[in-house]
């Protein structure tokens, strides 16, 4: 039988995701909005949300 496993990576992800698109709607509202609609639509998965809200902080995907 397989032993299921908690990806923690993605754990925090989804714990800060809405933190981080606070912090990205301050500094770029429009993106913010754009990644939140598209996160509430499923357009996009976590890891290319995450990706995405950094990149529009000019910062590091992992940070």
């Amino acid at each position: 039988m397989l032993e299921k496993t908690i990806n923690m990576e993605l754990v925090k992800m989804r714990a800060f995701l809405p933190e981080k698109l606070s912090e990205l709607s301050r500094v770029n509202e429009s993106l913010a909005m754009q990644l939140l609609r598209e996160w509430g639509d499923g357009k996009k998965n976590l890891r290319e949300l995450w990706a995405a809200v950094h990149d529009g902080l000019g910062s590091k995907a992992y940070e």
